[in-house]
């Protein structure tokens, strides 16, 4: 029975966008939520209001349109297949349309979508897609950049400041966790510029997850927030790695959305972004 959770894969149809496509299976599988398969094309004219009698004069386009719709079909009936609930949405861009209207318009639960990987000459795939909804959506936003290592989400890892305005992530990714049948990771970077004794950090980390001790809470010694998380990741090998996202000041400057998209532009293991608020 679907519970009216739909999760939004936005695809290019590249290989990495095909890995992305098997984290929306996951997701929609264990949440028994919709898939909205959308493809974002850009055209040379506004084609919605184009009359149809002059789209002849554009056989590149109607090319990449049929091309583009083929493509759509195949993953939903993929997903289908699956035993699923797809759909998919081609948005012809034309103008000073920006993508995340588009995301927002489609009023998901969830976004997945891929990126370049590491070394890529693009720093996010179609251009700087995924940067822009980084900056300018509050929906969660998983962002994957290559193959999956384990068949099943087993591990998510939380990134926190331990502030009390993190709870309510917290609670979002404990509530993921559980659903997905997988374990959760809460990791606080102690470094130099805000370090916290370990009397103060544990109590912290109390406060956060209300003393469950399902609850790994791991505490790394670092620099800075980016080679504490990279230190925890390359000895755990979490299959997400979350992130609050905020724009207050203190401490929590470290995890705004610059901090996530250097990471997804370094790192290739797979992140998810959440709205603090």
């Amino acid at each position: 029975m679907k519970t009216g959770f739909k999760v939004l894969l936005m695809t290019d149809f590249s290989e990495v966008a095909g890995y992305a496509a098997y984290y929306a299976k996951q997701l929609a599988s264990k949440l028994n939520a919709s898939i909205e398969v959308m493809h974002i094309l850009s055209t040379p004219v506004d084609w919605v209001r184009l009359d149809k009698d002059k789209e002849k004069f554009y056989p590149q386009t109607l090319q990449e349109i049929a091309s583009a719709k083929n493509k759509l079909s195949s993953l939903v009936h993929e997903f289908e297949q699956g035993g699923l609930d797809a759909f998919s949405t081609l948005i012809y861009s034309y103008g000073s349309e920006t993508v995340f209207e588009h995301v927002n318009q489609a009023s998901p639960d969830f976004v997945i979508m891929g990126s370049e990987g590491r070394g890529s000459k693009k720093p996010f795939f179609l251009g700087s897609t995924a940067q822009k909804i980084l900056r300018n959506i509050k929906i969660p936003t998983l962002i994957v950049k290559e193959e999956p290592a384990r068949m099943e989400i087993k591990r998510i890892a939380f990134l926190s400041t331990l502030e009390p305005s993190q709870r309510p992530v917290f609670q979002k990714l404990k509530s993921l966790a559980n659903m997905l049948g997988a374990e959760l990771d809460v990791i606080f970077v102690n470094t130099p510029y805000d370090f916290y004794e370990q009397e103060r950090s544990d109590e912290l980390f109390q406060e956060l997850c209300d003393g469950d001790t399902s609850i790994r809470q791991i505490l790394i010694n670092a620099e800075n927030p980016e080679n504490g998380i990279l230190y925890y990741a390359e000895r755990n090998q979490p299959d997400i790695l979350a992130l609050a996202k905020t724009d207050k000041s203190g401490f929590s400057k470290f995890f705004n959305p610059s901090l996530t998209e250097n990471l997804v532009r370094v790192h290739n293991f797979p992140m998810l972004s959440i709205c603090a608020e």
